[in-house]
């Protein structure tokens, strides 16, 4: 008897591939057979891990072809409007990736995708499985209770009651009318599927009406609120971070430098925002100096590496953050939960520079967790990132909320706990049919 298939649909960056090959290896260890559909770019990553992989999606190449932007000002035009991400990025694609997606996953128990994969959720309808939808950030889950931190929004905070939760309520009403436009067009490709018109609204809808929906981050960040959707558990973040798929190392260069000296100052943007760097390194490493700290620049693949220029330094293009952040004296980041939720394990003290998306939101509940501290991008200037970093090493208050809060997250397991949930689903949902 071949193994039941599970179908993972997800699209963007490595903070959004990592959580799913963790799951897939979770439902792999439960007998499972795991299959992930994505960008073409992660295909040998995945099948590294002996997941099966599936093309979903246009290429970074083709989207560039496609906009007329290359990586750096694709990464700008998402930064600056949510407006684009959906209208230039994710609807003109829906038809396409929903199609495929029936193609691909026919036959599997149940499809698993980013509560963003509309086509995924319309290709388990379609084949009549269940749709498990997953939040990887408490952002898109967009709580009146615990709302999210946006630039665009500053007066949301977190409210139990009273004219503090009226507000908060008021403006994510707001937010569902300003979007309520991308409905039609996401019926008409329901429409011509053969599915009926379901009136979901793209942004805020992709949580609800589900057996089962998860929240894939630590419940530290936020646990599941009175307002969230039926079926909704906050189970963990599910942790990966290999280079290239297989075993997790340090390369012989870093771990040299992590020996020769006391823990360093770790700098890093991520997968995303360090395609548009500016010169957050150069600053860095004039922080670092300004401390007498060492320094670890992560400057990934199309990076300079030679911004480190002294013995005191070294750049490289990835390391994995589950070896390295816990060798650190404090992490220095863009704020994706992936990089935040590593950090968090770590137990070190971070400094947050948001740049996009949830990135904000994370970087407030970091400083409401009193773990670290958020600075504005264009304030990121050598002097005033000295100052910061010293005031949050020098915090003893601030050092021990961050290592007994690391033990706390270093003991969350979200891909497991999510696992089960799964093959519960599933197995009641097969006696039910059978």
């Amino acid at each position: 008897m071949s193994p039941r298939r599970i179908f993972l649909a997800t699209a963007g960056s490595l903070g959004d591939l990592h959580p799913f090959i963790a799951l897939g290896l979770a439902l792999r260890a439960r007998g499972f057979q795991a299959e992930i559909a994505s960008s073409p770019e992660y295909a040998d990553k995945v099948r590294a891990e002996g997941l099966v992989f599936h093309s979903v999606g246009p290429t970074l190449a083709e989207l560039e072809a496609r906009t007329g932007l290359d990586r750096v000002a694709l990464t700008r035009a998402i930064g600056r409007s949510t407006v684009f991400l959906f209208e230039k990025l994710l609807l003109p694609h829906l038809k396409a990736a929903a199609r495929e997606t029936i193609r691909v996953a026919e036959g599997a128990s149940a499809i698993v995708g980013s509560t963003f994969a509309a086509g995924a959720a319309m290709a388990a309808e379609r084949l009549g499985v269940p749709f498990v939808p997953v939040a990887l950030q408490p952002a898109i889950v967009f709580s009146a209770y615990d709302p999210p931190r946006l630039p665009t929004a500053p007066w949301l905070r977190p409210s139990r009651a009273g004219l503090g939760l009226a507000l908060n309520r008021l403006t994510i009403a707001a937010a569902r009318a300003s979007t309520a436009r991308w409905t039609g067009p996401v019926d008409a490709i329901r429409a011509a599927l053969d599915l009926p018109p379901e009136g979901r609204n793209l942004l805020l809808d992709g949580l609800t009406g589900r057996d089962l929906s998860l929240g894939l981050y630590s419940p530290l960040l936020s646990p599941a609120q009175p307002d969230a959707p039926e079926g909704f558990a906050v189970v963990g973040p599910a942790h990966y971070d290999s280079e290239a798929g297989g075993p997790v190392a340090l390369s012989p260069p870093l771990s040299a430098f992590l020996a020769a000296g006391p823990a360093p100052l770790v700098f890093t943007l991520g997968s995303a925002v360090v395609n548009d760097p500016g010169d957050f390194y150069a600053q860095s490493l004039a922080a670092a100096r300004r401390l007498g700290r060492r320094a670890v620049l992560l400057v990934g693949p199309e990076g300079d590496v030679s911004v480190a220029d002294g013995p005191d330094a070294i750049a490289l293009p990835y390391a994995p953050f589950s070896l390295l952040f816990p060798r650190a004296a404090a992490i220095v980041h863009q704020g994706g939960v992936g990089t935040t939720q590593q950090a968090l394990r770590a137990g070190r003290p971070q400094l947050i520079v948001p740049y996009l998306g949830d990135q904000f939101d994370n970087a407030a509940r970091a400083v409401r967790l009193g773990i670290g501290a958020s600075l504005g991008r264009g304030g990121y200037r050598g002097r005033r990132v000295a100052a910061v970093l010293e005031r949050l090493l020098m915090d003893p208050t601030g050092v021990d909320t961050a290592a007994r809060l690391g033990r706390v997250a270093s003991q969350e397991d979200g891909a497991a706990v999510a696992a089960e949930k799964i093959l519960k689903l599933v197995t009641l949902s097969q006696r039910e049919k059978a």
